[in-house]
């Protein structure tokens, strides 16, 4: 019996709630030692951190400088000139060797031209496509109807057809298209890491609660992370929670537009767990885990939970 179970059996209602607390108290105490260990970009930077992914840190520095140029020449009255201290930033960062031995090379391309563009939209206030490229003459409108029969047509599955193979490649496909998922200032941190081997699939989902009873036939599973050394400073330390939730919801969205079912899977577990999700799959101690998701083709005859949703009146205010 562990510790958790004894004391519920045994203890009066307040020492379960001391518990419980004192639990919650070492779980967040654990969160904000990795956030603010994985969120130093200076010491990232330098090396000096371990537990820093440093090529993550430089990116995200880089991306966010050069965000702030592509969004400064969005906007409805663009100042010109603009943006001189973005720009000092991304010069400082290029002209770093040790920089530029962590970032990517299709990020300093783009950086580059983007460093071009910029100077030209200063001296002669007009806007360069490779800087900010024109937006879509149309936007797509379908009817409400379609939509919303798309919409209802994904239900979460928990019967999967096993005899029926999953194309890799497809699931490859809608990672890709879902990359386009918006996140905080481009930064697009968030990763998906694909298990369709059987043994691999069980072994992970032994870890979470809430598929005892259908994870034997489960025929791929997506665990969505996000990079916590893409983040910066007190106002972001939630934010990369909303990245990934992003990205989880795009992904199974285009999985749905394939064809494919899935199902959420909560990753609702203290720290200790997570680190031996990240040790079994080899996942980084640097990448946050958001969710899971099971993915393959519903079993014929499969059912569905209800799930019926709230009224809109308990949804949506409207502030005049």
């Amino acid at each position: 019996m562990t510790l958790k179970s004894w004391v519920k059996t045994h203890s009066p209602a307040f020492a379960v709630r001391a518990y419980r607390r004192a639990a919650i108290a070492r779980e967040y105490a654990r969160d904000c030692r990795d956030y603010v260990r994985s969120t130093d970009w200076e010491a990232g930077s330098a090396g000096r951190s371990a537990q820093i992914d440093r090529t993550e840190c430089a990116t995200s520095r880089l991306i966010l400088a050069s965000h702030g140029l592509e969004k400064g020449a969005t906007l409805p009255r663009a100042r010109c000139p603009f943006g001189h201290a973005r720009r000092r930033q991304i010069e400082r960062i290029l002209a770093s060797p040790e920089q530029l031995e962590l970032l990517p090379d299709w990020l300093v391309d783009a950086c580059r031209i983007a460093l071009g563009q910029h100077a030209a939209f200063n001296a002669t206030g007009v806007i360069c496509d490779d800087l900010t490229p024109p937006g879509p003459e149309r936007t797509i409108a379908y009817p409400v109807e379609r939509v919303e029969a798309f919409v209802d047509a994904r239900h979460s599955v928990r019967s999967f057809d096993m005899s029926r193979p999953l194309e890799r490649n497809l699931l490859v496909e809608a990672v890709r298209i879902a990359g386009r998922t918006p996140s905080v200032c481009n930064r697009r941190s968030y990763r998906a890491h694909l298990v369709d081997d059987h043994d691999s699939v069980m072994r992970a989902l032994d870890m979470q609660n809430g598929s005892a009873g259908f994870r034997d036939r489960v025929p791929a599973l997506f665990i969505i992370t996000e990079r916590r050394s893409a983040f910066i400073g007190a106002g972001e330390r939630n934010q990369r929670w909303v990245d990934g939730g992003l990205f989880a919801m795009t992904l199974v969205w285009v999985l749905h537009a394939l064809g494919l079912d899935t199902c959420f899977l909560n990753w609702s577990q203290p720290n200790a767990v997570t680190d031996g999700l990240r040790a079994q799959v080899g996942i980084s101690v640097s990448e946050d885990i958001v969710v899971m998701i099971a993915v393959g083709h519903a079993a014929r005859g499969y059912r569905v939970a209800r799930s019926l949703p709230r009224p809109l009146n308990d949804i949506l205010t409207i502030h005049d």
